[in-house]
């Protein structure tokens, strides 16, 4: 059956008319540690400005406050219409700025000229040149980027979201607002929503791309309730006197640092913990003046404020920095947190479900707040008026084309047809099961009896397993051990003595809140035992029902080497006239500002993979795949996650070299005689933002989303690389994500996008963990999954590692690489040809 074309709403917004200013771009200068910000002249003499923030360097939070004050309340006149500011370090103006030092307060511009919070801005001119937001014509033209495009683009970028930014807390691109907010459960963390906005360049058009966004902030409000939240306690005495080494004491000090917050006597100024004392706060001893008879905290804010502390008990918190003449502490039950201080750390998996289910919206609901969110507002932001930008607010209408779903092939010769990329294994084997009779149970989890373990567990596992092919029989009775958490390898090493050196599986039970013991558990047993382990979670196995264990059943099957279907795919069956082979890659990075590599490529927050790393990684999958062949493969398909636009061109460069240099060596090492394999290189991106959404409800699936099989390919095509979206999968709750493909390279099909668009829809339908298509070829979820247990095997015996993955070295975190290295713990040679990490 012939791919079906279908119209399909997006939520790009063409720009319906360019800037008609010119503005200029120079080069800054820092003086004082300062925020070194370009400002643009319109003058005969084009020059440019440095910024320098005195007292230097205030947060970005607070340089965005301040350069609106500068612009709105102190000198409006001067800086009329009103320059563009990135919170970083441009700054562009439209019109003439003199040079000079302007005056502004953090707060209130009517303060006393002797007050604390006033903040001088230095404006100094330098020599600098044009940029014309008229370049993007180049770009969507000829497709040809350029430094004058690039910079243009951004200009675009900066104009479409400067209104909100400087009223906002945003990350650039996305800004965020506090109504609807919801907290995370267990910690002093709330959920923001908010609008992602950004310009991007098609074929004879520039877009604007607006999506519903969510971001995750510090809690706001009483310092007290946000102490009291990070130790998920309601009891104020848990904030008592307590010693400078104990975990609490710890994990809010850690929490609480770097905070701005307001206090009860600040008038409003904004102020930063610097960190906390133990408590009682009431009785800390002070010198006011620095010199003379010393006071206590409680004494002082009743003399000098006339406020009674209520909870002298309690830690406080520092405000003075390291320069200060003597130690600034607030009690805790003073201070205000401010709200929209984004937290950026990793937040842990207990948090999940709170996050996907306050993300999570209806199709509809996504379209309507995306078209009644910032689109509504750019005609009247005086930025984009002043510039000569306008927008449309009519979201564009495209064309697709809907994929035909491959058929699978079970075992027992039953073809399934996927339905809104879902299928039911019931009644039906799999394709080559495998079998498992050598195995054991490992039992953390305290609430799971003896009786949970023999007659929901085990029976669980061995039904299920045996309705769908596979040859399994229930461990010994001496190979179902209960664990130790103070202990976690020998219960396992016990049951691994007791079922010999062929081991096939240890099924381990878990608590449900156990992330750092599922650690523990892979290390032993992917790196020390080198044994198969399913963890199994408490809150799934004590409900014991047939759908939780089949989906055990398939990732038992899939680790154990089995294949659950054929997938029944015209291009896939053309492709094994010959061998080929396909790869999946990624790099994951850890959480901003951890001290952790990014796992694939060591360095720090590195988004290109090392040439040589990938070149011996390269060169060792060509030669499994000569031991299990035979032979060579002719064809070569990378599929890569990880990886912004703006790195394509280092990518194509570092990684397409690596590996034909990995072919060139190996064939030049073995003195091979085959045929050297093409090689199809296509970057999958996930974090695009781009949605889709049916013209009409019967186009829909149930959950009200385009059906699995949507392919957009001309509408919205990059000019600069082949490209189209793919929506393979059928979202359970939500709005589905397409993925985006762009072809860096393709030797294979010469560019035939089609061919590239059924082999990858065919690759979303094998992930071996699901009854569904996914939303990315399974070669890439499995390079996503193995990437993610990169903290499985760092040594968990070295202390010098922090919890962050920082390297600590007198209370200094620091990036080590070397320490990284040494901690690094290699998969145990037993396992790592078999899918473990599924």
């Amino acid at each position: 059956m012939a791919d079906q074309p279908v119209t399909v709403i997006t939520n790009n917004f063409v720009i319906s008319s360019l800037p008609t200013r010119t503005y200029f771009q120079y080069e800054s200068t820092r003086l004082y540690r300062p925020l070194s910000v370009h400002i643009s002249l319109d003058s005969s003499l084009f020059s440019s400005a440095t910024v320098a923030f005195t007292p230097p360097d205030p947060k970005s939070q607070k340089r965005h406050r301040l350069i609106h004050s500068l612009q709105t309340s102190a000198y409006p006149k001067v800086f009329h219409p009103p320059a563009l500011y990135d919170g970083g370090s441009l700054l562009y103006s439209s019109h003439p700025i003199p040079d000079g030092t302007f005056r502004v307060h953090g707060s209130n511009q009517s303060a006393p000229a002797d007050s604390q919070g006033w903040y001088q801005i230095k404006l100094s001119r330098t020599t600098g040149k044009e940029v014309v937001p008229a370049h993007v014509k180049q770009l969507m033209r000829e497709g040809t980027a350029t430094p004058e495009t690039t910079t243009a683009t951004n200009l675009l970028q900066l104009l479409l979201c400067q209104a909100q930014n400087l009223v906002r807390p945003n990350t650039g691109r996305a800004y965020f607002f506090p109504e609807g907010k919801e907290s995370v459960r267990g910690m002093a963390v709330e959920l923001w929503r908010g609008f992602y906005q950004a310009v991007r360049p098609s074929i004879g058009k520039m877009l604007v791309t607006v999506d519903v966004t969510v971001a995750a902030m510090y809690m706001s409000g009483s310092l007290m309730d946000v102490a009291l939240a990070v130790l998920n306690t309601k009891d104020v005495r848990n904030l008592g006197p307590t010693n400078a080494n104990q975990e609490d004491f710890r994990k809010l000090a850690k929490h609480l640092k770097n905070r701005l917050i307001t206090t009860q006597t600040s008038k409003g100024r904004t102020k930063t913990i610097r960190g906390i004392v133990p408590g009682p706060v009431g009785r800390y001893e002070f010198q006011a003046s620095g010199t003379g008879p010393t006071t206590t905290i409680g004494d002082h804010f009743r003399r000098a404020h006339n406020i009674t502390i209520k909870y002298p008990e309690t830690i406080g918190v520092v405000t003075s920095g390291k320069g200060a003449p003597f130690k600034v502490v607030v009690p805790l039950e003073l201070c205000q947190m401010l709200p929209g201080q984004l937290y950026k750390k990793k937040l842990p998996p207990a948090a999940t479900a709170t996050v996907v289910s306050f993300a999570a919206l209806h199709p509809n609901e996504r379209r309507k707040r995306i078209e009644g969110g910032p689109i509504q507002e750019y005609k009247n932001s005086e930025f984009l008026v002043d510039s000569g930008m306008a927008v449309s607010p009519q979201p564009m209408t495209i064309m697709g084309r809907m994929l035909q779903a491959p058929s699978l092939l079970f075992g027992n010769k039953t073809e399934v047809r996927p339905r809104d990329g879902a299928w039911n294994v019931l009644n039906s084997q799999f394709h080559s099961p495998a079998q498992m009779n050598i195995w054991g149970v490992v039992n953390f989890a305290v609430r799971a009896s003896e009786q949970v373990v023999h007659q929901t567990v085990i029976p669980g596992i061995v039904n299920c397993c045996s309705a769908l092919g596979m040859r399994v029989s229930p461990p010994p009775r001496d190979a179902i051990r209960q664990g130790n958490g103070h202990d976690v390898g020998r219960a396992i090493e016990q049951v691994c003595t007791v079922l010999g050196p062929h081991v096939d599986m240890i099924v381990i039970l878990l608590p449900q809140d156990a992330e750092d013991l599922r650690t523990r558990v892979k290390n032993v047993c992917d790196v020390k035992l080198g044994v198969r382990s399913q963890c199994l979670r408490e809150s799934k196995f004590m409900r014991g029902n047939n759908q939780y264990f089949n989906n055990v059943a398939l990732k038992l099957n899939a680790r154990l080497g089995g294949r659950h279907a054929c997938v029944m795919s015209p291009v896939l069956k053309e492709l094994s006239n010959g061998p080929f082979m396909i790869m999946g890659a990624d790099v994951s990075h850890p959480a901003q500002h951890s001290g952790r590599p990014s796992v694939a490529s060591f360095p720090p927050r590195m988004e290109v993979i090392e040439e040589q790393e990938l070149k011996g990684v390269v060169k060792i999958a060509l030669i499994m795949f000569g031991k299990k062949y035979r032979t060579a493969p002719r064809k070569l398909f990378f599929f890569r996650d990880g990886v912004s636009e703006s790195e394509f061109a280092a990518v194509r460069e570092v990684e397409i070299t690596a590996i034909n240099g990995a072919i060139n060596e190996l064939w030049a090492e073995r003195n091979l005689n085959e045929v050297k394999p093409k090689l199809t290189f296509i970057v999958v991106g996930k974090r695009h933002h781009v949605s889709f959404f049916p013209l009409n409800p019967q186009q829909g699936d149930r959950s009200g989303n385009c059906r699995a099989g949507l392919v957009v390919d001309r509408d919205l095509a990059n000019p600069q690389y082949k490209d189209f979206y793919l929506q393979s999968h059928a979202a359970i709750k939500g709005t589905s994500r397409s993925a985006h493909y762009t072809v860096l390279l393709d030797e294979n099909y010469n560019e035939n996008l089609v061919k590239l668009q059924e082999l990858s829809f065919a690759l979303c339908h094998v992930y071996a963990k699901a009854t569904r298509s996914v939303s990315i070829p399974a070669p890439v979820y499995y390079a996503d999954l193995a990437c993610a247990r990169g903290k499985f095997y760092i040594d968990p015996t070295r202390t010098d590692l922090d919890i962050d993955g920082s390297t600590t070295t007198g209370g200094d975190s620091t990036f080590n690489l070397d320490h990284w290295k040494a901690a690094y713990q290699a998969i145990n040679q037993k396992i790592q040809e078999s899918m473990y990490f599924l």
